[in-house]
C-alpha cells in the first residue's frame, strides 16, 4: 500500500480572519458574495417624503430633513449589509408630476422587500398605507426611531460594553 502522509492543515493569518469575519457577520449577512450576489435582505425604508408645513421655507427645510432622514437610514441599513430599497429618494429624481406612479412603483419594490422599516415617530399618509400593504402581505414591520438617533444609541451602548473612557469628545 502506498500511504500518503499529510500534516494537519493549519489556516493562515488570513483565512482565520475569513472565518472570524464571516462568524461575527452582522444581521444583513454582509459580504462581497451576498452583496454581488443579491442574497442581502432587502427592507423597505418608509419615512416621510412630502413635507407638510404651512410657508415654503419651512416645506422647503422639512423636505430637506425628510431626505436627510432617508438617506442616513439607508446609510445604515447599508453598513449593516442590508439592501435598502427607498422609492421616495429614487423615483422622485426622475417623476417630478407623476405622484401616482411612483407611488405604484414604490409598491412594487415594497412587494419585492423582505420587511419594511418605519424611520421615526410621523407616519404620513403615504407611509401609512405603505404600512398597510406590508401588512396585508403579511411583511415583518420594525418601528424605529429616527436614524440619528439610532447611531446615538449605538454609540452610546458600544461605550458601555466596551469600557470607552469618556472625554469632552465622546460626552453628549
Amino acid at each position: 500500500m502506498n500511504a500518503v502522509n499529510k500534516a494537519p492543515m493549519v489556516a493562515t493569518e488570513t483565512e482565520a480572519e475569513a472565518q472570524v469575519t464571516q462568524e461575527a457577520r452582522p444581521p444583513g449577512n454582509r459580504s462581497e458574495e451576498s452583496t454581488s450576489t443579491g442574497t442581502a435582505k432587502k427592507i423597505f425604508v418608509c419615512s416621510p417624503y412630502r413635507p407638510m408645513s404651512e410657508t415654503e421655507e419651512s416645506r422647503k427645510t422639512e423636505l430637506e430633513a425628510n431626505l436627510h432622514r432617508a438617506r442616513t437610514a439607508c446609510r445604515i441599513l447599508s453598513t449593516l449589509g442590508f439592501m435598502p430599497l427607498a422609492p421616495h429618494l429614487y423615483f422622485t429624481t426622475f417623476l417630478k408630476k407623476e405622484r401616482a406612479d411612483g407611488i405604484r412603483f414604490g409598491m412594487r419594490w415594497l412587494e419585492e422587500a423582505d420587511e419594511v422599516w418605519v424611520f421615526g415617530g410621523t407616519i404620513s399618509e403615504g407611509m401609512a398605507a405603505e404600512i398597510a400593504k406590508a401588512k396585508e402581505l403579511g411583511k415583518t414591520v420594525r418601528s424605529l426611531p429616527e436614524p440619528g438617533r439610532m447611531v446615538e444609541l449605538l454609540l452610546k451602548m458600544i461605550t458601555e460594553n466596551y469600557h470607552v473612557p469618556k472625554n469632552k469628545k465622546t460626552e453628549g
